[in-house]
């Protein structure tokens, strides 16, 4: 097993949390969006009812990975709004001037409810994002924090659990979260044609 515990999100970690974030994908959308934004999606899962956010630490304290989403999407980025409002204009608006032809992409994608094409939204919690550090990888990290993520949006109260990462050249998360026990549900297209997969995952 690996040496890393696992632990709620403390308010210093959003910051250490997009660090992470970028290094495990340099060439995702969300990274291309800057610490900042980042920083504001992460912290987005402080103090939420229905939030759930494990964050894993190294043998020494340091943040090498995170798992978080909510049990109700919906209701979760409309208190987003209300609570971050501010500091996600500020950080959408540089983002935006970094990258302005992705600003529809990023209104769509940041605040991503579960919508899954023409098929309307899936029940149950969603699993917003999941990374962890190069230096944490290939250790087992990952499944934990899937593992645990799941045990704790089922203490909250989902008995479904739902996730959509890239159908395209991502074999490998793809993967994980088949050997993990996620099962695909359907191939959905974002409005910009990017081709996505819905799994689902029964918790009880």
């Amino acid at each position: 097993m690996s040496d890393h515990r696992l632990g709620p999100m403390t308010t210093q970690d959003p910051a250490l949390l997009a660090r992470v974030h970028e290094s495990a994908f340099p060439e995702f959308f969300l990274s291309a969006l800057g610490l900042r934004f980042l920083t504001e999606f992460y912290a987005g899962f402080l103090g939420d009812p229905t939030a759930v956010a494990v964050v894993a630490r190294d043998a020494g304290g340091v943040v090498v990975g995170a798992a978080v989403g909510t049990t109700e999407p919906a209701g979760y980025y409309r208190r987003l709004l209300r609570r971050r409002l501010a500091g996600l204009v500020v950080a959408s608006a540089v983002a935006a001037a970094r990258r302005p032809k992705a600003i529809l992409r990023l209104a769509r994608g940041a605040f991503y409810r579960g919508e899954a094409g023409d098929d309307g939204k899936p029940t149950g919690a969603l699993l917003s994002s999941i990374c962890t550090a190069p230096s944490a990888q290939n250790t087992g990290l990952g499944k934990r924090l899937l593992v645990e993520w799941e045990y704790q949006a089922r203490a909250k109260g989902a008995s479904t659990a739902h996730l959509s990462t890239d159908a395209r050249d991502n074999d490998a998360a793809n993967g994980f979260y088949r050997s993990s026990g996620w099962v695909l549900d359907r191939e959905y297209r974002t409005r910009e044609g990017r081709l996505m997969n819905l799994y689902r995952k029964a918790l009880a």
